[in-house]
């Protein structure tokens, strides 16, 4: 049952049936912004006509579904990853593979045991595109300017004690807590690695509508508007030229996700994100799609100590729920073959995921563990969704029925975005939407104690802290097993109801090769060149 008068249920393929791209971090602006609409007749003029020919001599046109929260890299989400990426190049770059290569930073290491201590040597002869040469001070002085902004990198950069040039090319980082994941952090995919001149860092403000990395691109102002369009042209400074696709490449902010199908079947875009609904039609005009099975969907259960709802105290209660869910059926009927039925969230073939099942659904099973808890004769579960996109609703209505068959009624509140996101301590259950994170990350943002955003009530468990302890200073074939421990040790808890990891999708044209690969996370644009 659906509370709340503020209820809006998008149709099928409207404009705001796009699963929620929170890859590779969870965006805010994911949970707030999907009620940005445009029409169908919207005038794409500023991606201009189809591309001719192919090769470097081309422009690669990119439709989007939101807009940046913002262009400096220190204060983006999830969503400005994409247009962040022309203009800064990472000091570590994430390989199509999975793997971490040289691109700013030439190496890097872990010193002594422990994961409390990294060094980077920088590559010589980089220059940021206003001239600036990138050195040990210019990354000091992004990480620091990285720590104190409100972007998502902060909370990732805590534990940084100090940070100095113990060269002109090397940079030694010292962290108050083992951190096993720096190079992921410094990699494209978490902001930190996409370092700034240090000049613009001391003038912020002209990073909203200008662009000062070291990336192949820069953002030209004169030929972008801010939230609809935004273009980039050759950083005449960059390093790596021959690593350079396109002479330019545009970005146009399409909400609707059958307009962008429409400009991409037209030749308006090359590559669109785009959601389960409308992979069919891509196929069918005989687009390419890559995808990556990358958000856990479901329900939180944040209350885990009963204090809203008391039943959750009992970790009977929480399996229960979590037996009495048909993850295959529900999967199959809203995402099709598209969906990856879950119990866990993390990926399969990725980092901490474990392939034995805990959770088969069997509700004869869910009603025992209610009655034996006490509870034969069920409860109110009350969970709170945003009214937007649709498919939260879709997830937990199939979720609600299925609890209902155990003799538990959820009750869903839905509320506009922006107060779903700030209200999340009224209700002991809320929408569970995650990109799939290393699993040190995931700890951080969902289970630990102080995790940021997603761990409302602050639950703790001892074994999942005394785990992530012995993870977090383990080296790296020591803590592949751990990590499974500790995604192991969340599933047995049920602080969490996951259903399916819902696809992230790029639908593009056949002259546009992304290097894609299968079970891996969907390539970033730097990765993106003509097809041969």
């Amino acid at each position: 049952m659906i509370d709340g008068s503020t209820f809006i249920s998008a149709p099928r393929g409207g404009t705001t049936s796009h699963t929620p791209r929170f890859a590779p971090l969870i965006s805010r602006r994911g949970f707030t912004a999907s009620g940005l609409v445009l029409g169908a007749g919207v005038a794409l003029s500023a991606c201009g006509g189809p591309r001719q020919g192919g090769g470097t001599s081309g422009t690669l046109r990119i439709g989007q579904p939101l807009p940046p929260v913002s262009l400096d890299p220190a204060k983006g989400g999830g969503e400005s990853l994409l247009y962040v990426g022309p203009a800064y190049d990472p000091l570590i770059y994430r390989a199509p593979d999975g793997s971490h290569q040289p691109r700013l930073a030439t190496s890097w290491r872990y010193i002594g045991s422990g994961n409390t201590a990294f060094e980077m040597t920088l590559r010589p002869g980089v220059t940021f595109s206003d001239g600036t040469p990138l050195n040990a001070a210019a990354v000091k002085a992004n990480i620091d300017y990285f720590r104190g902004s409100a972007g998502q990198a902060a909370a990732f950069l805590a534990p940084v004690e100090d940070v100095r040039a113990t060269g002109e090319l090397t940079v030694r980082i010292t962290l108050s807590a083992p951190d096993p994941q720096l190079p992921a952090l410094f990699s494209q995919d978490f902001f930190a690695g996409n370092v700034i001149s240090p000049a613009a860092i001391a003038r912020p403000g002209v990073l909203a509508t200008r662009s000062a990395g070291a990336g192949p691109y820069m953002l030209d102002p004169g030929q972008s508007v801010t939230g609809d369009h935004y273009a980039y042209v050759p950083n005449p400074r960059y390093w790596n030229r021959r690593d350079r696709h396109y002479d330019k490449i545009s970005i146009k902010v399409l909400p609707n996700e059958n307009t962008a199908l429409a400009a991409l079947k037209t030749g308006q875009v090359d590559v669109i994100s785009g959601g389960y609904a409308i992979v069919d039609g891509a196929k069918a005009a005989g687009m390419r799609v890559a995808s990556s099975p990358s958000i856990a969907m479901g329900l939180q259960l944040n209350d885990r100590a009963g204090r809203l709802c008391p039943p959750l105290a009992d970790v009977r209660v929480r399996q229960a729920l979590n037996f009495a869910v048909d993850r295959a059926r529900i999967t199959r009927a809203l995402l099709g073959g598209y969906g990856v039925p879950t119990e866990q969230l993390a990926a399969p073939g990725q980092d901490g995921y474990t392939g034995t099942p805990f959770y088969t659904y069997d509700p004869a099973r869910a009603r025992a563990l209610l009655a034996a808890a006490g509870h034969s004769g069920g409860f109110t579960l009350p969970a709170l969704i945003p009214t937007a996109p649709a498919f939260y609703q879709d997830i937990v209505q199939a979720v609600a029925a299925d609890l209902a068959k155990v003799g538990v009624t959820v009750k869903i509140t839905a509320k506009e975005p922006a107060a779903a996101a700030t209200e999340l301590t009224r209700y002991p259950a809320s929408i569970l939407g995650w990109g799939v994170l290393p699993t040190y990350f995931m700890g951080r943002g969902l289970w630990l104690r102080d995790a940021i955003g997603m761990n409302p009530f602050h639950s703790s468990d001892p074994v999942l802290q005394d785990l992530d302890r012995k993870a977090a200073a383990a080296d790296e074939r020591t803590r592949a097993g751990l990590d499974q421990q500790i995604v192991r040790r969340v599933v047995e808890l049920g602080w969490f109801l996951p259903v399916c990891l819902s696809p992230l999708f790029y639908l593009y044209r056949d002259d546009v090769e992304l290097g894609a690969r299968p079970g891996r996370p969907l390539p970033s644009l730097s990765s993106w060149h003509p097809a041969a």
